[in-house]
């Protein structure tokens, strides 16, 4: 899976913004806000990248967190962005 547009992700007043560029500029108008690990992933989706990868990608960026608690993280916000028609 990977995000349909390219993205350009920027921190503005201390708030992580994805904004798209390019041709996505004209199919996606407006910017999404996250959080570093929303950031994280959101780069990772950059390139294609299977689930099962981005679970231990993102596992081995948080090694305080249980494999359970960071898919469950990573299959929620990779949902919302399925639902946002961002993510083919």
């Amino acid at each position: 899976m990977k995000l349909k547009f390219e993205f350009v992700i920027n921190e503005i007043a201390d708030q992580k913004v994805a904004v798209a560029v390019g041709e996505g500029l004209t199919q996606f108008n407006g910017f999404l806000k996250m959080n570093d690990t929303g950031a994280s992933i959101f780069e990772k989706l950059q390139n294609d990248i299977s689930e099962e990868d981005l679970i231990a990608a993102m596992a081995k960026e948080n090694p305080d967190e249980t494999v359970d608690s960071v898919s469950e993280c990573v299959k929620e916000f990779v949902g919302k962005l399925i639902d946002a028609g961002l993510v083919e």
